[in-house]
C-alpha cells in the first residue's frame, strides 16, 4: 500500500511540474512579445512628430484599454494595404500574423517555427500563426 501511495505521489508531483512549465512558458511568450512591442513602441516614439499619439498607442498597450478598437484599427490599416493570398509560407514572402495583425517577411524557416521581421525585429513565429499577403497596388 506504501508502495502504491507513494507512487501517486510521484505521479502527482510530475504533473504539478509539467503544468507549472507550461505556465512558466506562456508567461515566456508573451513577456517575450511584449518586450518586442515595448521596442517597437521607443522607435514609434524616436521617429513620430506627433507624442500623443504614441503615448496613447503605449497606454492601449500597458492597459488594455480599448484593446478591441486598436487592433480593429489595425486590421483597417493592414487590410487596406495588403490582401490575404494564402499558400505555402516561403522564405522572402511576405506574412501577416494572425494574432496581432502585423506584416513582416519571412527570412527563414525552421521546422514548425518561422522567424519573421517585423519592422527593424525579427522574431520566431509559429508557421500555423502566419498567413501569406500580398501587397495591394495602388489604384
Amino acid at each position: 500500500m506504501q508502495h502504491l501511495l507513494d507512487k501517486e505521489k510521484h505521479s502527482q508531483q510530475v504533473e504539478l511540474l509539467k503544468e507549472q512549465n507550461r505556465v512558466s512558458e506562456e508567461r515566456k511568450v508573451y513577456l517575450k512579445d511584449m518586450e518586442r512591442k515595448l521596442k517597437q513602441m521607443v522607435l514609434e516614439w524616436k521617429k513620430e512628430e506627433n507624442k500623443n499619439k504614441v503615448i496613447k498607442q503605449i497606454d492601449a498597450l500597458l492597459f488594455k484599454k480599448d484593446e478591441k478598437r486598436v487592433v480593429s484599427k489595425m486590421q483597417k490599416k493592414i487590410d487596406s494595404k495588403y490582401s490575404e493570398v494564402g499558400g505555402d509560407i516561403k522564405i522572402g514572402e511576405k506574412v501577416k500574423l494572425k494574432r496581432n495583425h502585423q506584416v513582416g517577411e519571412v527570412l527563414e524557416l525552421r521546422g514548425k517555427r518561422a522567424v519573421v521581421k517585423i519592422g527593424l525585429l525579427p522574431m520566431q513565429v509559429e508557421v500555423k500563426d502566419l498567413v501569406v499577403v500580398k501587397e495591394k497596388l495602388a489604384e
